[in-house]
């Protein structure tokens, strides 16, 4: 057995060899330096020759599938012109092989964001091929659920990782692409404007705010996550010069924001008013522009928008557009004061018809008109008498209808309305809700179409710079993105193919009854009971109730008179004004003084203090003696022939 006095043994430290830990480093570093990477670039580029030769190989399928559509439909229009079976215009879900070269160049750089076709090189880099048909990122299609009602605004920030949505349900909803799966569950729902419809939600430059134009007569602007940050300020309806007052006083139509100054957006409405706002400034508008009309009333300015890309037009980085309904299209210069029009097209549209969208083109030099006259038509400012093209087979009813340019700026897009059906157009393969594709240097035919419903009218549509992803809302409540896998980037990508996450136990919180026999009354859980039953309960309960007293009945208790009623009125009533008078009147005077003679034989309270020294009590006579005298002097007094006669 071990001694218990003896001393605990101690432990011996850890010796480290230096020397060996910095030579076996140095040994390791030098192997990794030493590693032949040729191998390893080989492979790299071995692989990525595949895949372009995969890409040309299905390029030169497409293209040669191109050229027998097209020359089988022009045999059958050439044999009959009235087929109303042709489809109308080129298909767009295949692409040419000089497109698909040019995708493979621009996904070797990494620093390129947008796989839109470049113009071929060599002699005929100044144009298109004739056998050359444009691409389009419409191959794949995802179905977001925001509502049944009317989708009538459609956002997406920067980076293309958020997209907002808004309609006539007064719902503003927010989809997450980086966090979304196959389910396509939005991330969330909020209400920034209470119960009026959302017409007009756009972006920020820097992504981090949101400008909101609704039903109301006040813009708003919220934060990312939707927190409010700035409301407008309402106008005096009861002035008449709108320029006196501080905001608007009629529906707002359109908000959009300064691309140089993230402090400023604009608002144009109902009110035949633009006005500027300035999140710094909050009591008041910045400026107020007035929309007149030919006679010089004032119009409804339906949209607005500032000249958003103006990189490579300096002059017209300064001008500010305004649509409004009489079909004018109205141009101001900031330089200048706002009284007098820059650039006016009065005609632009039809008169009667307002213009739902305006739209600058990347380069600053060309603008885009949308109007429910159900033309599309492209100006340029330097000649805007005439438009430089235009088409006129769009169906529009909607106000919020938009056109938008493709990120290369070669293209326009936008939607069409249904028509009511009927028996004349129930066959007419027009009358659906789709998205048109046009070349900018010519609107008189459209490069193609792509269906999107057939009941549902197209209304918003986004074509973004970095993605590559068509987007459009539609008037059933449904909003459609279109991608492509190879020449689009992220967006839709991310979610596509992304399985929903299997939930786990820990996912769910059951709460649990903790049940104990012993546990005191007062710790007992009561049973969970249906809202009627418990007010019933509590109705009966006097003082959960708040019952009042009832009337006692017989002798009174604590504090309350017993009596009939049992309040105080009801006592006087009963004991003192109900009750008798006497008789005879009582003399009080008789009353005191028959309890004389006893006092003067049995004395008790103040006589036997003044017993030996009391003065003889001298009482005055009666009064009644005193008042007759009076009256005997005063008949003696007056003057004789006052005397009465006797």
């Amino acid at each position: 057995m071990a001694d218990p006095s003896a001393a605990p043994a101690k432990k011996a430290a850890r010796v480290f060899d230096l020397d060996a830990m910095v030579a076996q480093a140095r040994s390791g570093a030098q192997e990794r330096s030493n590693v032949d990477w040729t191998n390893e670039i080989e492979r790299t580029k071995e692989e990525n020759e595949l895949r372009i030769s995969e890409m040309k190989l299905k390029a030169d399928q497409a293209a040669k599938q191109m050229q027998k559509t097209t020359t089988t439909t022009n045999t059958t229009n050439d044999d009959n012109d009235d087929d109303d079976d042709d489809d109308f215009g080129p298909s767009i879900s295949l692409a040419t092989a000089s497109a698909a070269n040019n995708e493979d160049e621009s996904s070797e750089d990494d620093d390129d964001t947008n796989n839109i076709p470049s113009e071929s090189t060599g002699q005929d880099s100044e144009r298109l091929d004739d056998d050359e048909q444009p691409f389009f990122p419409v191959t794949h299609e995802i179905d977001l659920k925001h509502g049944t009602k009317t989708v009538s605004c459609l956002t997406l920030d920067t980076n293309g990782e958020r997209l907002i949505s808004g309609g006539f349900d007064y719902e503003l909803k927010m989809w997450d692409f980086p966090v979304m799966n196959k389910s396509l569950q939005y991330a969330r729902a909020i209400s920034p404007c209470e119960s009026h419809q959302l017409r007009s939600i756009e972006y920020s430059p820097a992504s981090d705010m949101l400008v909101i134009a609704s039903g109301s007569c006040q813009g708003k602007v919220i934060t990312r996550d939707g927190k409010n940050m700035y409301e407008c300020v309402r106008g005096d309806m009861y002035l008449i010069d709108m320029q006196k007052t501080k905001g608007h006083v009629a529906t707002l139509n359109r908000a959009c924001w300064n691309p140089k100054d993230f402090n400023e957006f604009m608002t144009c409405s109902d009110d035949g008013t633009v006005r500027l706002w300035s999140l710094v400034r909050r009591t008041e508008h910045v400026t107020c522009i007035k929309t007149k009309s030919d006679q010089g009333k004032k119009t409804a300015a339906t949209t607005c928008t500032y000249n958003t890309y103006h990189t490579h037009v300096s002059q017209n980085e300064y001008l500010i557009t305004a649509g409004c309904d009489d079909g004018s299209i109205q141009i101001w210069d900031r330089r200048r004061p706002f009284v007098n029009v820059t650039f006016m097209g009065r005609r632009a549209h039809e008169a009667g018809n307002s213009i739902t969208s305006l739209r600058w083109s990347y380069d600053g030099r060309s603008l885009a008109s949308r109007s429910t006259d159900h033309t599309l038509k492209l100006w340029d400012i330097r000649k805007f008498k005439e438009p430089l093209s235009e088409y006129a087979d769009l169906h529009n009813r909607f106000s919020m209808t938009d056109v938008t340019f493709s990120p290369d700026d070669r293209f326009l897009i936008t939607g069409t309305s249904t028509r009511k059906k009927s028996d004349v157009n129930e066959k007419d393969p027009t009358n659906v809700g789709a998205i048109y594709f046009f070349n900018r240097n010519n609107l008189a035919q459209p490069e193609g179409q792509i269906q999107v419903s057939e009941n549902a009218s197209v209304i918003k549509t986004l074509w973004h710079s970095k993605l590559n992803q068509i987007m459009c809302t539609t008037s059933n409540g449904i909003v459609k993105v279109f991608y492509d896998p190879i020449c689009s980037k992220q967006g839709a990508l991310l979610f596509a193919n992304r399985e929903e996450r299997q939930k786990k136990a820990n996912d769910y919180f059951i709460n649990m009854n903790i049940i104990n026999p012993h546990a005191l009354p007062m710790y007992r859980q009561e049973r969970v009971r249906n809202l009627s039953v418990i007010r019933t309960k509590n109705r009966q309960d006097p003082v959960k109730s708040k019952r009042p007293d009832l009337p006692i009945s017989g002798a009174g208790s604590g504090g309350r008179i017993g009596v009939h009623g049992g309040t105080l009125s009801s006592y006087i009533v009963k004991n003192i004004a109900l009750q008798k008078p006497p008789a005879q009147k009582e003399d009080s005077r008789a009353i005191l003084l028959s309890y004389q003679e006893k006092c003067e034989e049995e004395p008790f309270w103040v006589a036997p203090a003044y017993k030996l020294n009391q003065p003889k009590a001298i009482f005055q006579e009666s009064t009644e003696d005193l008042q007759q005298k009076k009256n005997d002097d005063d008949d003696n007094m007056g003057p004789l022939w006052k005397k009465q006669k006797t």
